[in-house]
């Protein structure tokens, strides 16, 4: 058969890819997909919303600025799958009519994630209310298909604009659409007046530019000189950790984790897991001797491990995905200096992302060119650069290391230790620079992870825990080894903590047990 997307449908998918490319996701998922369907505004869209008597102006504005268009190339998500069939399958149950972005909607709210039902049940939406405007739109065109009638304006009604087909053996190829439509290069209707906008690019000269420029923005590349005398790699004093890995459950009423695996097995440190956008691939540091650390990537569908970064003189902390890019930054440390760097995810070098901010401890990208830097110092601050531009500034003082980009948003999170038993997660707006205070976290504890549904989770001594606004810090069961009678059975306190971008697979830093003494 022949799925049609409207042309505002179309252009809410590209949104959609743009939203999730923004949140550093290599995956669209359902809240992605609402906010390009409501920043499509399109008129049929918005005349169905004020029957219903609801604004946009009631909403977040991440959910309603993003892009038309989205030249990069990101898979949808299980949930999204689910929500596109549902679109589609209603519009072909109903008239058989172009898929609108109006369809995307009921279909978003008809997967029941969480991020996306509360989001839409604080708005005052019904997902019943938008199926019978719909399903009663589509009689009456079809009622106007045989007794026609003169033109009525586009926004007049719930009618699908111009159909783009795509082609599609059954129903269910749509879980492939997205994709296909949402990133092709068919699906960008730019245009403009000038006919050197228009001219055709090189793509190898598109997909290869760098949006960064060749050298730190801020200054000259730095000049690392001999190392202090008192110097100590921080692989020296480095523990012993695994990286455990598991699968983030929500079956029943409450977040478990399931099936965990010791993916790092040995003794030494394997530590700062770091999810790709594409959650089959996780990227973390290990110590190769007692003085340096490098980059590896395991694949969790194959379980194979390969070092990405060969770097004799220098270590590596820290690896983190450049938004928009093939590219992860990560500390670099050589001869007592630490800066923020990158490399390509081949492992080669690019270099510094600037030169004046040193020693740098931990970082977060906040959008594509905006960066929080955990900066070391007497007090620690934490700062904010734009990796284009070159302007760095202090935000805070007394951050801890684990510092996040909050999902679905431009916002970073981060800790900030008051007092010294007084730590609260806060929220950084890096447009304005200003902090608001989340949740306090649990005693003496600093390292924790966001989930796409809004789920802060932090571990303490070998539990895991979870904090939302309406149920404060609950622990978080499952946490038995998939295989407990296996080596690497055992394991320790949870530190850090990463979750995968579509929110199914974690991955926790645990302390190693001590060899047993003969």
């Amino acid at each position: 058969m022949s799925i049609n997307l409207s042309e505002d449908a179309v252009h809410a998918l590209n949104r959609s890819a743009a939203a999730a490319a923004r949140d550093r996701h290599e995956a669209v998922a359902p809240i992605h997909l609402l906010a390009g369907v409501l920043s499509e505004k399109d008129a049929a869209l918005l005349e169905a919303l004020q029957g219903m008597g609801l604004s946009l102006d009631d909403l977040p504005p991440e959910l309603l600025n993003l892009p038309r268009t989205y030249e990069g190339h990101l898979p949808f998500t299980p949930e999204s799958h689910d929500a596109l069939t549902t679109a589609v399958e209603f519009a072909a149950d109903h008239g058989g009519g172009a898929t609108t972005s109006t369809h995307l909607l009921l279909g978003v709210a008809r997967t029941g994630v969480p991020a996306c039902s509360q989001l839409l049940d604080e708005w005052g939406f019904s997902a019943e209310a938008l199926a019978q405007q719909l399903a009663s739109q589509a009689e009456t065109d079809a009622e106007s298909a045989e007794t026609p009638e003169p033109a009525e304006p586009a926004a007049a009604s719930l009618r699908p604009g111009p159909a783009q087909p795509v082609r599609s053996g059954v129903v269910g190829a749509v879980l492939l659409l997205g994709f296909a439509v949402a990133c092709g290069p068919a699906a960008d209707s730019r245009s403009s007046d000038d006919p050197a906008d228009n001219a055709s690019a090189d793509p190898a000269t598109e997909a290869t530019a760098d949006p960064f420029p060749a050298a730190p923005p801020d200054g000259p590349r730095p000049e690392i000189g001999p190392a202090p005398a008192d110097y100590r790699p921080t692989a020296a004093g480095a523990p012993s950790t695994d990286i455990w890995i598991g699968l983030l459950d929500r079956s029943g009423d409450a977040l478990a984790v399931r099936a965990l695996v010791n993916a790092t097995d040995r003794d030494g440190y394997d530590n700062q897991p770091a999810f790709a956008p594409v959650a089959d691939v996780l990227y973390y540091v290990a110590a190769v001797d007692t003085i340096q650390t490098e980059v590896f990537r395991h694949d969790l569908a194959t379980g194979a491990t390969q070092q990405v970064t060969r770097t004799p003189e220098a270590s590596e902390f820290s690896p983190t995905i450049v938004p928009g890019q093939e590219a992860f930054s990560a500390i670099h440390e050589s001869r007592g200096k630490q800066y923020l760097w990158r490399y390509a995810t081949t492992g080669d070098e690019i270099g510094p992302v600037f030169s004046t901010v040193e020693p740098v401890g931990y970082h977060a990208w906040a959008d594509e060119r905006t960066v929080a830097v955990f900066v070391l110092g007497d007090p620690p601050t934490l700062q904010l650069g734009d990796a284009i531009s070159g302007e760095i500034r202090v935000v805070a003082e007394n951050p801890g290391r684990s510092i996040h980009r909050v999902p679905g948003t431009a916002v970073v999170s981060f800790v900030r230790k008051a007092t010294d038993d007084e730590w609260w997660i806060e929220r950084l707006d890096p447009s304005t620079g200003t902090t608001e205070r989340i949740v306090r976290t649990l005693s003496g504890r600093e390292d924790y992870a966001w989930t796409p549904e809004g789920e802060i989770l932090m571990g303490d001594g070998e539990a895991l825990y979870a904090w939302t606004p309406e149920s404060e810090w609950v622990q978080v069961g499952g946490l038995e080894a998939a295989a407990p009678d296996t080596p690497g059975g055992e394991a320790g306190e949870i530190s850090r903590i990463a979750v995968s971008p579509d929110g199914t697979r974690i991955a926790l830093v645990r302390n190693r047990p001590a060899p047993d003494q003969p």
